[in-house]
């Protein structure tokens, strides 16, 4: 697996810390079901996903592909906020975007402490 991650949890924030690259769109699926399991189980509201030390993420095609099977997994409305890094913020954004045009609130970010503050006001 080229996905490293990590996940805590706190309060019903839940923050998914992510080094590596996305090999494929089922290895990227499978990682995004783990994330959404992970929050309904601790019932979190808030997702901090933190992909800055990310080397590649997914081009846009398989952005798309991806976010279509993870948007119907989602049970209930969830505030994410995505910090990618300059170099994969366009392919991130498409994906955001993805995600948005399907109802959920959702934005990309390229700094951590305004994702933080983005997702408090969602409260």
């Amino acid at each position: 697996m080229a996905l490293n991650f990590t996940i805590d949890i706190d309060g019903d924030l839940l923050t998914v810390t992510t080094s590596g690259f996305d090999e494929n769109v089922d290895e990227a699926i499978a990682y995004g079901q783990s994330v959404i399991k992970s929050c309904v189980e601790n019932q979190c509201k808030y997702i901090l996903v933190n992909e800055s030390e990310m080397t590649a993420v997914l081009d846009k095609v398989s952005q798309y592909e991806m976010v279509r099977h993870l948007v119907s997994l989602v049970p209930y409305d969830l505030s994410i906020a995505f910090v990618v890094n300059e170099e994969n913020h366009e392919d991130a954004a498409f994906g955001v975007l993805v995600a948005g045009n399907r109802g959920m609130n959702i934005k990309v970010f390229m700094d951590v402490d305004e994702a933080r503050e983005w997702l408090q006001q969602q409260s």
